[in-house]
């Protein structure tokens, strides 16, 4: 088995007694399955790796989520630290 920092991935870790981070991930994780990986064949593994890059982008500027207030992830962050730049102030 490879080290994941060789395969350039980088990991992040949730803390034991914090299930639904993991659940987060997962979710994130079927999305991009039933999305993109099961309904699509890619020629060679570097087209993979771009179109998942792509839809990554994509789900990041412009995917709608209702715990975030119908914002995008994108959205939310830029509003979250707006409004933390306003409390410093």
């Amino acid at each position: 088995m490879k080290d994941m920092a060789v395969l350039g991935i980088e990991q992040i870790f949730t803390f034991y007694d914090n299930p639904k981070g993991n659940a987060e991930t997962e979710r994130v994780m079927r999305t991009i399955k039933e999305e993109l990986i099961w309904v699509k064949e890619f020629s060679s593994f570097e087209e993979a790796k771009e179109r998942i890059r792509e839809w990554v982008g994509f789900y990041n500027r412009f995917y709608l989520h209702s715990s975030l207030g119908y914002l995008s992830p994108k959205e939310y962050e830029i509003k979250y630290y707006e409004g933390q730049r306003r409390d410093v102030a």
